[in-house]
């Protein structure tokens, strides 16, 4: 017949809010410092309780005798007591009063079995029976005689142990907290991200078909063009349409795609040019960056007038920043300038990743129209990621 294996003991503890559970070892908790301050502690006493013998000062070789061997009772006492409290805090399933009752029941204890060896030690393991000492003096008389002092030491050296031990789990609970509001925070960021991405992507495939439907009617090749332009915008654009980043490369070549399919639309009344220096191109930027200030420069800029105009995309490393700009030649500021829901969502996206680290501004261009403006931070990789 086998035997079930024990069942581990498993310490759970509330901070703040926060469980802590785990298989604990017994030692955990004791440091090679700990020790030091236990041995400094054991110095010192050996030191105070020999420094007052006079007669000894004038033999250096048996006065430090004498401290060795008065450190050495010290610390038999003190090692069966940390051991013990260390043991019983991290193996006792216990918390609150039940545990502290418990600590200073061991420490009793501990400090108890460290007396009996401390006499058994100095009186050669007679305790006292063998030699010419009064009655009064021998066997447990000189045992307890020992024992409240290192009782008193103990529970000290308890409620020591607790409280930096709590201070620790606590500390580590708050650091549990702050890293799961965190990852909370990251989620719902993601998920506000990827609704206002669900919201760009309709908004201009909506438009886009609306577009297609009327040219099948008034022109059918202009509509197959137009359509065949889409296919090629859709194809640059689906693959990355749900990642979280992007490259200001990937986001130049989705942009060049959706203005050919705009140029469809408008013909001779729209010219585009961008200019995206290849050592640029990889630089981390967030999805549909430049696809919404594109739209809002022709929806808003070129379309009002019957000679349309040109949009102008740029971008440069500024001062270790990313800035990319979006300028065209319309009919400049109106009410509704700036204004759209895409430009609305971009600034949402921007803040949530970068915070006032980024900026999207609106100026007038010269001699007429609008320039957008996007400054991303330097660290905007690690933002994104």
């Amino acid at each position: 017949m086998t035997a079930k294996p024990a069942t581990p003991i498993v310490r759970e503890r509330w901070y703040a809010g926060v469980t802590l559970e785990g298989r604990e070892r017994w030692f955990a908790g004791l440091t090679l410092k700990g020790f030091g301050i236990v041995f400094g502690i054991c110095a010192v006493n050996a030191f105070r309780r020999t420094i007052t013998n006079k007669d000894l000062w004038e033999q250096p070789l048996q006065w430090l005798l004498l401290v060795a061997e008065t450190f050495f009772s010290s610390f038999l006492v003190a090692i069966p007591i940390v051991i013990a409290v260390v043991a019983a805090y991290n193996r006792l399933s216990l918390r609150g009063w039940r545990l502290y009752a418990a600590l200073a029941a061991v420490a009793a204890l501990a400090s108890a079995f460290g007396a009996f060896l401390l006499v058994g030690w100095e009186t050669g393991g007679t305790f006292g029976y063998e030699d010419d000492f009064p009655e009064i003096m021998r066997g447990w008389y000189s045992l307890f005689s020992q024992w409240p002092r290192y009782l008193i030491y103990a529970l000290l050296f308890a409620a020591f142990y607790v409280y930096l031990r709590e201070r620790q789990q606590s500390a580590a609970a708050m650091r549990q907290l702050e890293l799961d509001r965190s990852s909370i925070e990251h989620r719902l960021t993601e998920a506000r991200l990827q609704m206002l991405q669900a919201q760009i992507e309709p908004h201009f495939l909506f438009n886009t078909l609306a577009n297609v439907k009327r040219l099948y009617q008034i022109d059918p090749a202009a509509g197959n063009d137009m359509l065949n332009n889409l296919m090629r915008y859709l194809a640059v654009a689906l693959p990355q349409m749900r990642d979280a980043d992007s490259t200001l490369g990937r986001e130049a070549a989705l942009t060049e795609a959706y203005l050919n399919v705009q140029k469809i639309r408008m013909g001779r009344r729209l010219t585009f040019t961008l200019d995206v220096p290849a050592s640029l191109q990889r630089t981390p930027v967030p999805p549909m960056l430049l696809v919404p200030l594109a739209e809002n420069a022709i929806k808003h800029g070129l379309n009002p007038l019957p000679d349309g105009g040109t949009v102008r995309i740029s971008a440069a490393d500024e001062g270790g920043r990313l800035v990319v700009r979006v300028a065209d030649t319309g009919q400049g500021f109106v009410k509704t300038s700036g204004g759209g829901t895409g430009l609305a969502n971009l600034r949402a996206r921007l803040a949530a990743l970068y915070g006032v680290e980024a900026k999207l501004s609106m100026a007038t261009n010269v001699p007429h129209g609008v320039i957008a403006t996007v400054v991303l931070p330097s660290d905007a990789q690690g933002a994104i990621a």
